[in-house]
């Protein structure tokens, strides 16, 4: 990204920003220099080595012991199919453990803990259903006539305030943000003027219960957040001191 070097796929920052494409936000670190957005090109690179020493490669040819042809570098394949090494494979090449000075010393099992440690793997997010009057309906629907075609719909996937969770609801266009407010205040078990409902891009805070799925630009899906409620911001109260009395 931005002509620099390849990102590790766990490295936190990599991992947030796929995290932002795949529930269908723009990635965060491109917000500044795009506000408007930007065009995104998808390239299969799995099978390319990268060199990561940033060196030329030599230009002409090596000669070793024997007189062995070595091409040069440019002459190289770049594509390498099955290069790719797992964690798992990397472990199994070495030994289980071996003997020092009469002691038998585990070799896999603290690499794999130091593997574990540095590349952990993403957490994954609990997706929870919310059971809407829309979604009751649809079943009836697809039951008793399914080829009849759906009406139009509301797909609305929310992440809560940790992220460790998105609540996925079907709601009406005409529903509101109060319905939709009401019917996660009952999914959560918590009143419902504990959070907030905003999106990020564009940065927009849902605050009117009676504004319309269609109207709020909510359909045919979005993806939102949720916020705890920000108490808000009071002006500071300045009291009059004595007036002067006259001289």
């Amino acid at each position: 990204m931005f002509d620099g070097p390849f990102q590790p796929f766990y490295d936190p920052s990599t991992q947030r920003c796929l995290r932002d494409i795949l529930d269908g936000f723009f990635p965060s670190e491109l917000q500044r220099l795009y506000p408007n957005g930007v065009p995104f090109k998808v390239s299969d690179l799995r099978s390319q080595v990268y060199l990561e020493d940033g060196l030329d490669p030599f230009p002409g040819e090596g000669r070793v012991v024997g007189r062995q042809r070595m091409h040069k570098a440019l002459d190289r394949v770049e594509e390498h199919p099955g290069s790719r090494m797992t964690a798992e494979k990397f472990l199994n090449r070495l030994p289980k453990f071996v003997i020092r000075k009469g002691e038998v010393i585990d070799i896999r099992g603290p690499i794999r803990d130091t593997l574990q440690n540095c590349c952990p793997l993403p957490a994954r997010i609990q997706e929870i259903v919310v059971e809407t009057p829309t979604l009751a309906a649809e079943r009836e629907r697809s039951r008793e006539s399914p080829n009849m075609p759906a009406p139009r719909l509301s797909m609305l996937r929310i992440k809560s305030e940790n992220g460790e969770q998105a609540f996925l609801l079907m709601m009406q266009p005409d529903n509101t943000i109060g319905d939709v407010r009401a019917l996660l205040a009952q999914a959560r078990a918590m009143d419902a003027s504990a959070f907030e409902i905003f999106s990020t891009f564009p940065p927009t805070l849902y605050q009117d219960d009676a504004l319309t799925l269609q109207a709020a630009g909510l359909v045919p899906k979005a993806a939102l957040l949720l916020r705890a409620r920000q108490a808000p911001k009071s002006s500071p109260n300045f009291s009059p001191g004595p007036s002067p009395g006259p001289q």
